[in-house]
């Protein structure tokens, strides 16, 4: 099974974690099907006018006798949306004011759940816990090691 990056937004006036939003930062397949009603699905409206424009384009030109080249744009501009509609989406919410409160890899919708809600959250002001190799007494003895005393080819140049 495949596992995906989710990206939780949280509204900018909430306190609680109830609002919010996962993005699944990973290709979208409708999104290469359906390019501009995927991007009117999730609000994008430039974007998605910007896509139907393009479309209604590459259309007319498919019209004009260029068929194959106008299947071929056609067809990258849906996996133009589809791998880019995710980061779309991300980026209207940090427009919106929403804060980007965490990242991880899940399976699917539901483990991404599991894993915000059920996890120990900790606010995102809080610091985190030291782990046990910072305090090891070999990293806290940090010192510079003295420059070797040959300079060049093998230390050659020292020698002669």
């Amino acid at each position: 099974m495949a596992v995906t990056r989710f990206i939780v937004f949280e509204p900018p006036e909430s306190d609680g974690a109830k609002d919010a939003v996962f993005v699944r930062d990973a290709f979208s397949f409708w999104a290469l099907l359906f390019t501009f009603l995927w991007l009117f699905r999730y609000r994008l409206w430039l974007a998605g006018i910007a896509a139907l424009a393009l479309s209604f384009a590459i259309t007319l030109l498919g019209e004009q006798g260029f068929d194959l080249t106008a299947a071929v744009l056609q067809f990258l501009l849906g996996l133009l949306i589809a791998l880019e509609g995710p980061s779309l989406r991300a980026a209207r919410y940090r427009r919106k004011g929403w804060r980007e409160v965490a990242a991880f890899q899940a399976a699917d919708l539901a483990e991404a759940e599991l894993t915000y809600y059920g996890g120990g959250r900790r606010p995102v002001d809080a610091p985190a816990a030291q782990p046990a190799l910072a305090a090891a007494p070999w990293a806290s003895a940090r010192h510079k090691p003295a420059p070797a005393r040959t300079g060049g080819f093998f230390g050659m140049m020292g020698t002669r």
